[in-house]
């Protein structure tokens, strides 16, 4: 058995009339009328005006706090000619801040620069050294885009100077805010901004609406990226903005993102939400954490198509190197979690880990753990660890960070996702302050995480008329999640693992659809052959290859019922075989000896100890292969239900069937042979005689010693021959005859039959199938 990820909820089946109406209304699929009636638009006009968002919905921009104080000393700043510099983010939201509030400036005639702090040389938010080297240069006003809440310290420090700061941020608001000219924020205690979701971009775009006095909307495209990069809520406004970015970025007009898109392989002209959050958004956000941030506002904001592939190609190679950074450090840091799995919450620190890809590999790792995860290295024999968090629902990072800033040099960050640093002194305090802030938010690691699951489906009901009308549902994101399906007793086939460590998993569906499984290439042993017992979560995808476009699910969870067979058949027993809990089955007595220190007091068992114990809902391994089929059987005759495991290494030595059964001529031939041969020194001679009959020795040996059993030979002193007055007699009705062909008979399922043939065979044995 493995259970699901997640706790899968299953929406009830709207109303039958509903589900009518709005078919026949909308002329849409029944399908598509219940994920309507998921989200609540249960009405026609309602459900139309949802599949239609209108820009008229977006809220005033000067309904910010600060927004009119804002523009006006922007435009104190144009109308003096003073010196500009938009302060942003290397993040995908920073960067298209970035460009949205540069090129707005810009194309209004304002002294305008940009300066995208670097990583690792100034880190996140207002840096002291940056900013004066800013003003150093003759900057009379910084704006900060997608940052500037944290750095009171920097900006008041700014504002004594006489450079004026104009604060545009999203993120959670600390206790004590800057002393800035204006701070624009959808959340700003007391303000009454109606939609409080805006990422940095959102809030930049707004600015600029406010500042020309006239909807933006050739920028929309960029706020499309940066919303979704940043994960905000796809509900309100934003719906309305990103879906019109959307269809924008379709046209193809930013000639820098037209060859970022064409170098990833991605259809412009059907560009959806999705292809942004995994496409776009990773490519930028490469760009800060490997390379040079700057090169990403330029990308997006250059008009020369010559530049825009250059800086295309620039990207895709930073994109290249993240990857292989974060499967180099993979491999650590999975490890260290491995041995803090009782922790409710992971801070894993390394040494000399890329600093840049420390969400990506605390984002992995809390995929694969289900845990909130804090991922730090200190580099170059530094004693202050910088990190990067990312958490789960149930547990508020920020919330938990929040009150112990003084164990922390910096911090900022959302509830789901955080940067920091911290002295490595401080490690074990950091941790500790971690598991009370879990239990204090009462946080429990092993309670699943709900799913919402949209409604059933049968892998022939994939079809791209499905995934066009699921699309209309579109833009994607949170407040409004790409629809789930559940596909129940699939049966997988084309079992594979893809990537260059076999890491993805891609199978066929009932013969009918694909499924590719994402950093799930473990499964693949699990998958082949558990016929029936398979249940799966997946979001429906287009796969383009070639031309050719096929529609595709991607995994989302899967659950197997019953037991999980997982066929690792070995000819070569290794320690590494030997180090999962649960019980281990060895007929062989030497065998099942050498291997009981490495798996625990009363956890190698014999077949007679394990036909007495019960294995129910336990992991059981099968470490050689039983000398015949009732033996195999017998291990779980005791058991009141089925396990959850059964491993079969079924490791054997010297295989029987591989050798052969004797035949009739085989027994005819070595009897005429003694007969003309006496006094054969045995077994000194039986390599010779093998040789002579062209009959192995292992067929040779049982064959001698089935004529002893019914007395054609005799054996003395090692000399062997043929016994005289022999009667006739039934050769394989010998106990040594049959206990052989029943060893054959085991191998022959158990060693040499296919994985699918072998599963369902010990489901059989189990009774479970």
């Amino acid at each position: 058995m493995i259970n699901s990820h997640y706790a899968w909820q299953l929406q009830p089946v709207a109303d039958e009339k509903v589900r009518h109406d709005l078919s026949s209304q909308l002329h849409v699929s029944p399908t598509m009328a219940q994920l309507l009636a998921n989200r609540g638009l249960k009405e026609a006009d309602a459900a139309q005006a949802f599949l239609q968002p209108d820009l008229q919905t977006v809220h005033d921009s000067h309904q910010l706090h600060d927004m009119d104080k804002a523009v006006e000393r922007i435009e104190q700043a144009i109308a003096a000619n003073e010196k500009i510099t938009v302060y942003g983010d290397y993040d995908a939201d920073g960067i298209t801040s970035t460009a949205v509030m540069y090129e707005a400036l810009n194309e209004i005639g304002a002294n305008v620069d940009y300066y995208i702090p670097d990583r690792f040389k100034d880190g996140y938010g207002p840096n002291a050294d940056a900013y004066q080297r800013i003003i150093t240069a003759g900057t009379k006003l910084i704006i900060t885009v997608d940052n500037g809440v944290s750095g009171k310290d920097v900006i008041d420090n700014a504002m004594v100077q006489g450079v004026d700061v104009v604060v545009t941020d999203h993120h959670e608001l600390p206790r004590e805010l800057p002393n800035a000219v204006a701070i624009v924020h959808p959340r700003y205690p007391g303000s009454n901004y109606p939609f409080p979701d805006l990422s940095g971009v959102g809030v930049a775009f707004k600015v600029v609406w406010a500042l020309q006095d006239e909807f933006p909307e050739e920028m929309l495209d960029l706020l499309a990226i940066g919303e979704i990069a940043d994960v905000v809520s796809v509900t309100d406004e934003n719906r309305a903005l990103i879906g019109a970015g959307i269809q924008l970025l379709r046209q193809g007009m930013r000639p820098g993102i037209h060859a970022l898109l064409q170098a990833a392989g991605v259809n412009e002209a059907q560009l959806t939400s999705t292809d942004i959050g995994f496409t776009i958004a990773p490519r930028l956000n490469a760009l800060g954490r490997i390379a040079d941030a700057n090169a990403g506002v330029e990308l997006l904001t250059t008009v020369d198509e010559q530049t825009g592939s250059r800086l295309a190609q620039q990207v895709e190679a930073a994109n290249q190197k993240r990857r292989e950074l974060v499967d180099q450090i993979m491999g650590e840091a999975s490890a260290q979690a491995a041995h803090a799995l009782d922790q409710p919450v992971l801070l894993l620190v390394g040494h000399n880990w890329h600093q840049g890809v420390l969400g990506i590999v605390a984002s992995r790792i809390m995929d694969q753990t289900g845990k909130p995860t804090i991922v730090a290295s200190a580099n170059d024999g530094s004693e202050v660890a910088k990190a990067s968090g990312r958490s789960i629902a149930g547990f508020n990072l920020f919330d938990a960070l929040d009150p112990h800033r003084d164990l922390l040099t910096t911090f900022g960050g959302h509830p789901a996702a955080c940067g920091l640093s911290f002295e490595l002194s401080k490690t074990d305090e950091l941790r500790a302050a971690l598991l009370a802030e879990a239990q204090k938010q009462q946080f429990d690691s092993h309670k699943q995480i709900p799913l919402v699951v949209d409604a059933q489906l049968r892998a022939g009901d994939v079809n791209e008329q499905l995934y066009q009308e699921i699309q209309k549902l579109g833009p994607f994101g949170p407040g409004n999640e790409e629809p789930i399906f559940e596909f129940n007793d699939v049966q997988p086939s084309d079992v594979r693992t893809m990537g260059k460590n076999n890491d993805h998993l891609k199978f066929s569906l009932n013969g009918q659809v694909t499924v590719v499984a994402f950093n799930q290439g473990k499964l693949a042993p699990i998958l082949e052959g558990q016929g029936g017992q398979v249940d799966l979560v997946a979001k429906l995808s287009v796969n383009e290859w070639q031309g050719k476009r096929t529609v595709q699910l991607l995994l989302t969870d899967i659950r197997v019922r019953g037991t999980v067979i997982l066929d690792q058949r070995t000819s070569h027993l290794t320690a590494n075989h030997f180090g999962q809990a649960g019980f281990y089955v060895v007929e062989d007595t030497r065998l099942r000896e050498n291997i009981a220190p490495h798996v625990g007091d009363g956890k190698a068992l014999s077949i007679d100890q394990a036909a007495t114990t019960d294995f129910a809902g336990k992991a059981v391994t099968v470490v050689d292969c039983p000398k015949s089929l009732a033996a195999f059987t017998k291990i779980f005759e005791k058991d009141s239900a089925s396990p959850a495991l059964v491993r079969l290494l079924l490791f054997e030595n010297n295989s029987v069937y591989l050798a052969g059964l004797p035949t009739r001529d085989d027994f005819a031939a070595l009897y005429r042979f003694l007969a003309r041969q006496a006094n054969i020194q045995w077994p000194g001679q039986r390599t010779a005689v093998s040789r002579y009959l062209r009959i192995n020795e292992v067929r040779l040996n049982l064959m001698i010693n089935v004529f002893s059993e019914v007395g054609f030979v005799t054996i003395s002193n090692g000399v062997l021959n043929l016994a005289k007055n022999t009667q006739k007699a039934d050769l394989k009705q010998t106990d040594h005859y049959q206990a052989q062909l029943a060893r054959y008979q085991a191998e022959q399922t158990l060693l040499y039959s296919n994985a699918g043939a072998l599963a369902k065979w010990v489901l059989q044995c189990l009774k479970e199938d």
